[in-house]
């Protein structure tokens, strides 16, 4: 029996399946994987974006680089009462942030999902952890019953690691591959040329390195970074962090006693506004130093030995929080194992960043007592 004209009689069957699938998984669906593993689509690149953390907005800033605020429709508080250098250039720059509406302050507690869902957002881009809706938010919850797509990203946690997976993913769902590779590259290359120096350094001669968070604006001396967070970097570029050895996390706080017991070999402290270490956008290299100068002159860790021999540093507090941590690693790779990085500059890394940028990084983002 010849079967050919059934077959052919078959073809616009065929032909109607086929459209009905591509109208079910549109060509131009997105589908990526973030941080925590979870599954994240889009059937078109976003368009109205709400940042769980207005700190966020930096990798926004290396993707929508003509205007990192073109998506934005809401956002918290944080960066305006936390950062108030870094608010205030790019205020000058995009004046529309100013009028954006505020989903809520510097706390996770004072993020509504009712003002969340009043800005009909597209996506949701929340951290792990932070000030912000976190992993174990309500408000995630919330947004995804309501079906608002929550993408969570980390800087913050695991830097090293999630920079790349936040990137990658915030890069393929904004239509901005390109622009997240390229920063991806510059990353991993000056990445390399520090791990591989430090690959196989003992146990033994790791230099011990006390990292204070945000001295003089905290409330008690000694809040600090364990196993993760920033503390994770100083693991990464050769130092022994003290604190990991009692702090299991991102933060916590170490006693004035402890940190004087182990005696470390490396002072290094974060900060980003007064009365603590005046380090970021639009801030002076002698302001910097001078606000570092007040902070190593209080009475608790006064006595330390790096303090004592003028060899104490500050990093930018919101690296923790950045893309932009490559720079901070670079710095305290170079504070922690002078010998072997003198060739690594991260004022000349800072000026390729730069070039990817429509707001320069400019300001002092580390500064050291000399």
């Amino acid at each position: 029996m010849n079967l050919y004209p059934a077959w052919r009689r078959l073809l616009p069957l065929f032909a109607i399946v086929c459209c009905w699938l591509g109208l079910a998984l549109p060509a131009s669906a997105v589908q990526v994987t973030d941080v925590l593993g979870r599954t994240v689509s889009l059937d078109k690149a976003p368009q109205r974006i709400v940042l769980g953390e207005g700190r966020l907005f930096f990798a926004l800033a290396l993707l929508d680089r003509d205007n990192p605020f073109q998506r934005v429709v809401g956002w918290q508080n944080d960066m305006r009462l936390l950062d108030p250098h870094t608010y205030e250039v790019y205020a000058k720059q995009y004046p529309q942030i100013a009028k954006l509406p505020l989903i809520g302050q510097a706390s996770e507690q004072s993020v509504s999902a009712e003002q969340i869902l009043a800005l009909k957002p597209d996506l949701a881009i929340f951290s792990i952890s932070g000030e912000g809706p976190t992993q174990h938010s309500p408000v995630a919850d919330l947004l995804a019953k309501a079906g608002v797509p929550v993408l969570f990203i980390d800087f913050r946690v695991h830097p090293i690691r999630n920079t790349r997976v936040s990137l990658e993913a915030l890069g393929s769902l904004l239509e901005r591959k390109p622009q997240a590779d390229e920063f991806l590259s510059l990353y991993d290359r000056h990445l390399k040329q520090v791990t591989d120096r430090v690959v196989g350094i003992k146990d033994s001669e790791r230099p011990k390195v006390f990292l204070e968070l945000l001295p003089g604006v905290w409330q008690a001396p000694g809040h600090t970074t364990g196993k993760s967070g920033l503390g994770s970097v100083v693991t990464a570029v050769g130092g022994h962090n003290i604190a990991a050895d009692v702090v299991p996390g991102a933060l916590g706080d170490v006693s004035v006693e402890y940190v004087l017991e182990r005696d470390p070999d490396v002072y290094i402290a974060t900060g980003n506004r007064a009365p603590g270490v005046l380090l970021g956008a639009g801030v002076s290299e002698q302001t910097a130093r001078d606000s570092l100068a007040r902070i190593t002159a209080r009475p608790e860790f006064a006595p330390l030995r790096p303090i004592q021999q003028g060899q104490a540093h500050a990093l930018w507090h919101d690296f923790y929080n950045s893309p932009f941590n490559i720079l901070a690693i670079e710095a305290m790779a170079g504070w922690i194992h002078p010998e072997l990085f003198e060739d690594i500059d991260p004022k000349a890394t800072q000026r390729e960043i730069n070039q990817l940028l429509n707001v320069d990084l400019d300001g002092q983002y580390w500064i050291d007592a000399k």
